[in-house]
């Protein structure tokens, strides 16, 4: 996908025309820059133009975009030519803005993820173009400094959109289990595959090839690509290198795309090239419906009430029940983030997942999700070395320590009580931590965080239990003004270079007051 910093004049030769959308963005800035700019009312403007007041409003908020003789006397009012208000440039100094709307970026953001409208967005352009031009440029400089492209902004708006909903969608669980109704399908801990690609194949045309995938050097990535998503004969390729728990998930995602409507001509697992925000939204709810599908909500939560009510922590139990599903570590509790918020009240929480190669000291998030408040630890830059007190990390240590001795099969579950050293914020984690099934190499950790509150502490009866560690910890390294820390990887130099600007602004704070 082509960078966000691609807005180029010198790109937009090789681009399609601007949209009708961004001809009505650029002409209403225009009018309204120049109405403006001559001291001119809005009905002066309409009158001499021989336009309602109404109408020429919606021209400059971008709604309409009228006749050629319409906008020749409107030049003919603001004393311009026809050339002029018609042309893409909006000069020198909206010639960022001019980029951005020209390239067709604003097109690709899911504007109303974010409370906005086009018609909103362009009334706070015409409020103060030169100083959104100058953020847009600033936004472009930094998306070009760090290589950010529209994939990595349509990425973070799912992320968004997903956090704010709190990971948590009625229509599609009632669409799962309305589902599970029609067909009669029990609800089951365990998922039937048969059942799953049956459906497929008679009811939908689906043909399924499970040999294609692991054996193309390729693909063998690939969890699953679908063609032919839109007719009535799509053709599957699933690999077969998978667990049955994943290949029924992807079966139940397929299935999930049928009974919403939301049709894509190419579904790949994972997504390969992201090329809209409605094919990420169509790709988590087709998702999200496989997931309540195979990970009942009824079942999970009465499960979880017997977890929950136990006075001592008992990491087995946990491990037993994610092995009841037959579902990865990971995908249990994704489900868990989706449905401990609703169902227990703990709404102040994070999921994240760190990724660790063995032999190395390289530790990666892999995904994270934060709901109403943000944990700083999981907000750093990715070359920085997160904290090796956090329940995350020590699992990780664990689990490699162990795996030479007990096998790829293993699980380790955690749980620990973590205050922040730069907040005092309390958290209250657990997480179970695994080796990845498609690379032995690779052992991933999830871990779901709960804010210490009286929510917690009323439906988590051993947060108090006395076994479990409790420790200081910091976000990262780089970061830590813990002294003497026993794990820290590297020293803290962002905090050293912080603290030092934090004396030198407060000698300068001294010195004016002295003068």
């Amino acid at each position: 996908m082509r960078p966000l910093s691609d807005t180029s004049e010198s790109a937009s030769p090789a681009k399609s025309p601007p949209s009708e959308q961004n001809l009505r963005f650029i002409l209403g800035l225009k009018l309204s820059q120049l109405r403006k700019q001559k001291g001119l009312p809005l009905k002066d403007v309409a009158s001499r133009a021989d336009l309602a007041i109404s109408y020429l409003n919606e021209i400059e908020k971008g709604k309409k975009y009228p006749k050629p003789e319409k906008i020749l006397a409107l030049a003919k009012a603001l004393g311009t030519t026809y050339d002029e208000l018609v042309s893409l440039q909006l000069g020198e100094k909206l010639h960022p803005l001019s980029g951005v709307l020209k390239s067709g970026v604003l097109e690709e953001i899911p504007l109303e993820v974010f409370g906005l409208t086009p018609t909103g967005l362009l009334e706070i352009m015409s409020a103060s173009p030169e100083k959104i031009s100058a953020l847009f440029d600033t936004f472009v400089k930094i998306a070009h400094r760090f290589d950010v492209t529209i994939e990595h902004l349509l990425l973070a708006a799912m992320r968004s959109y997903v956090e704010q909903n709190q990971n948590y969608f009625e229509d599609v669980e009632l669409t799962a289990e309305k589902f599970r109704t029609q067909h009669e399908w029990a609800r089951t801990q365990t998922p039937d595959l048969a059942k799953l690609r049956e459906h497929l194949t008679k009811r939908h045309g689906y043909t399924i090839d499970d040999s294609v995938l692991p054996n193309r050097t390729d693909l063998q990535d690939m969890r699953a690509i679908t063609f032919g998503g839109e007719t009535p004969q799509p053709r599957m390729f699933l690999n077969s290198r998978l667990s049955l728990w994943q290949q029924a998930f992807l079966l139940a995602r397929e299935i999930g795309y049928r009974e919403m409507d939301l049709v894509e001509p190419v579904t790949t697992s994972p997504i390969v090239k992201v090329t809209s925000f409605d094919q990420l939204l169509n790709n988590f709810r087709a998702s999200y419906f496989a997931g309540a599908m195979l990970l009942d909500r009824h079942l999970l939560v009465s499960d979880l009430r017997q977890f929950f009510a136990r006075t001592q922590w008992d990491g087995n139990m946990l491990v037993a029940i994610n092995r009841r599903y037959q579902a990865t570590p990971e995908m249990f509790f994704h489900r868990l983030s989706q449905i401990v918020p609703r169902f227990f009240g703990l709404e102040q929480m994070y999921f994240v997942r760190f990724d660790h190669h063995r032999g190395t000291t390289d530790v990666r998030i892999g995904k994270e999700l934060h709901y109403q408040r943000m944990h700083g630890t999981h907000s750093v830059g990715v070359n920085e070395h997160y904290c090796r007190r956090w329940v995350s990390l020590r699992s990780l240590v664990e689990l490699d320590a162990r795996r030479a001795r007990e096998g790829s099969a293993l699980i380790v579950a955690g749980a620990q009580r973590s205050r922040f050293y730069a907040s005092n914020d309390e958290y209250f984690s657990i997480s179970l931590a695994h080796p990845r099934s498609a690379n032995p190499e690779m052992n991933s950790c999830v871990t779901l965080g709960f804010v210490m509150n009286d929510a917690l502490k009323k439906s988590v009866n051993f947060w108090n239990d006395p076994t479990l560690p409790s420790a200081l910890v910091g976000d990262t390294c780089e970061r830590c003004g813990i002294a003497d820390c026993e794990s820290r990887a590297v020293p803290a130099g962002i905090r050293q270079r912080e603290d030092r600007r934090a004396r030198q602004l407060a000698a300068l704070a001294q010195l004016q007051v002295e003068v």
